[in-house]
């Protein structure tokens, strides 16, 4: 718009774009009793969710921190708990826009609440888990839309992304254009993923900022977490070189950070949600065996990590990182647990049932390449 005053032209933006969702919803850390729910917006936004419970009634949920309201960025997040196992429901995302904000003067604008979508919370008893595991996809978007296609996502109760699924972080929006944007189109919006950590991951200005887009269990890359029978632990391995190798400028710090892993790692395999499961599996990036030949990372872990785990009754590692498949007995691993490697070329289908764990290994058009059972 062009306005004149007094002879004189001044030239004034107007903005008619009006708020919108510009990537997601997705869910996260679903549990029996809740879930978190993210996205993103074009322009600040207050954000909240209207959840509708099975009896109908509906209820806005808005998440604060130590008194304030969340609010006033363009990422969103909120955690909604209080929900019953095995139940689903109904959610909607709900942003207002936020056009001022000042100490005593808030300016409220478009008001956006997008159509339901659902999901179930987990059972509190579950004899069959099914779920795909896909790693080091390197921003290839298109091949992990065939891995969601050929793989029918739509039967899996979740998914495990097992890292490296972008080469670095110069940018966030290589997370979204890397394999979230996928995950939204294909399933995330109903069911979770659970991002585990490579490390690619580590590498980029924004890597500093990848915790953010998700939603970390005590707000760790390494937690553990409950489904059905099975009780998961997720491992970070960190960078594969030495803290003082160049390419990282002095600024890495993996060492300390694998030292405190550890003693966690330590604590876990002690809990009782880990020694009275009926399954026990691990998904780390780096896999954990003893082989002659390994670099800095990989080392680390089984000098450290592969004996404690070796006497802690782990039912099947599943990793990735080398590009090639491989599948090692468990007297094989070098610790006493079978170990499955997941090539940068295929995806795992696993179900567990009362008897076996089943993992299947596909190519990019579905073909199955090898298939392994653990009684």
């Amino acid at each position: 718009m062009i306005i004149t005053f007094n002879n004189l032209i001044f030239s004034q933006r107007i903005d008619n774009e009006n708020l919108a969702v510009t990537h997601g919803p997705w869910l996260q850390n679903l549990d029996a009793n809740g879930v978190t729910i993210i996205w993103t917006t074009n322009k600040p936004a207050v954000p909240g969710v209207n959840i509708t419970f099975p009896d109908g009634k509906v209820r806005l949920v808005r998440n604060s921190h130590d008194g304030i309201v969340d609010g006033g960025g363009v990422l969103h997040k909120v955690r909604i708990d209080g929900l019953e196992p095995g139940n689903s429901y109904k959610y909607a995302i709900h942003s207002v826009q936020v056009m001022k904000y000042q100490a005593y003067k808030v300016y409220y604008g478009d008001t956006l609440i997008k159509k339901p979508e659902s999901f179930k919370t987990l059972p509190s008893k579950s004899d069959l888990v099914k779920f795909l595991v896909v790693n080091d996809v390197h921003n290839n978007s298109g091949k992990m839309a065939s891995y969601f296609k050929n793989g029918n996502i739509s039967e899996k109760d979740f998914c495990i992304f097992n890292g490296d699924m972008v080469d670095f972080l110069q940018s966030t929006e290589e997370l979204f254009s890397g394999f979230i944007d996928s995950a939204v189109t294909y399933f995330a919006k109903t069911k979770p993923f659970y991002y585990v950590r490579g490390n690619h991951e580590t590498r980029g200005y924004q890597a500093r900022q990848v915790k953010n887009y998700f939603d970390y269990k005590d707000g760790k890359f390494y937690y553990s977490f409950d489904f059905g029978q099975i009780h998961f632990t997720i491992l970070d391995c960190g960078e594969d070189k030495p803290d003082n190798n160049k390419n990282y400028f002095g600024l890495a710090d993996y060492d300390r950070y694998r030292d405190e892993e550890l003693e966690w790692l330590k604590s876990e395999v002690k809990s009782e949600a880990f020694r009275n499961a009926k399954k026990r599996i691990v998904i780390v990036h780096m896999p954990i065996l003893k082989e002659q030949k390994q670099n800095y990372g990989m080392k680390y872990l089984s000098d450290n990590f592969g004996p404690l785990l070796h006497t802690s009754g782990v039912n099947l590692m599943i990793s990735a990182h080398t590009h090639r498949n491989a599948y090692y007995e468990s007297g094989k691993t070098g610790f006493n647990y079978p170990l499955l490697v997941n090539s940068n070329n295929s995806f795992v289908e696993v179900v567990v049932d009362n008897k076996e764990i089943k993992a299947v290994v596909k190519d990019i058009t579905g073909k199955q390449l090898a298939e392994y059972i653990i009684n």
